[in-house]
């Protein structure tokens, strides 16, 4: 008898299937509010091209293209990259700001070097812990040279995952070889489920 395929958050249809059941905690039905904050910001970085990393269902997403930004939400989930798709389509931004891969981050080679700047926000939690070390070789090669990393980092402590445990020197360590930090800080609008538990940081690549 063939075995069935064991679903890990590693595989595409692990997330899939939260997304089609709309098991999704983690999404708050809007752009995460220290983002816009950032956004509005005199530290704000300016628009160019910027990748979002397991962009879900592309709040974030369309918050950068409406920014002026041109935007590419990455994500392996079919149903998370559908979602994106429909809210470019209904801002009219779908193949003009807002582009769409629905590819895995760590085998898009083809990009390396491509953007100028990347969004994390609760996709490095969600990975495997052991994947991590090969998080940071894999986004500082996606951007261009000095291109930045702008991070929405959930200090979670969670015995199992998704999402994994993150704290703050965990970040600082992981990123101080490729990374140099312009900035971090803890937002004081975070969610009520998140505050005092979230760090803003923009990592600029060595």
């Amino acid at each position: 008898m063939q075995q069935a395929k064991q679903l890990t958050v590693d595989k595409a249809d692990w997330w899939d299937n939260l997304y089609r059941t709309k098991r999704t905690p983690w999404d708050i039905g809007k752009a995460s509010p220290p983002l816009v904050t950032y956004l509005k910001s005199p530290y704000a970085v300016p628009p160019a091209k910027i990748a979002v990393l397991g962009c879900g269902t592309g709040h974030d997403c369309l918050l950068f293209a409406k920014n002026n930004f041109e935007v590419t939400g990455i994500d392996f989930a079919p149903s998370a990259i559908a979602a994106t798709h429909e809210k470019f389509e209904k801002a009219g931004l779908s193949g003009t700001k807002g582009f769409l891969l629905q590819r895995d981050i760590f085998d898009i080679h083809e990009y390396d070097g491509y953007y100028d700047y990347l969004w994390e926000h609760c996709f490095f939690s969600a990975i495997d812990p052991s994947r991590r070390r090969t998080y940071v070789y894999t986004v500082a090669d996606l951007l261009k040279p000095g291109g930045k990393l702008i991070s929405l980092w959930w200090l979670v402590d969670s015995k199992s995952g998704p999402p994994f445990s993150v704290s703050r020197d965990d970040i600082y360590s992981l990123f101080d070889e490729r990374f140099t930090i312009d900035m971090a800080y803890k937002p004081t609008d975070s969610i009520p489920e998140r505050k005092g538990a979230e760090l803003l940081t923009v990592l600029t690549k060595r």
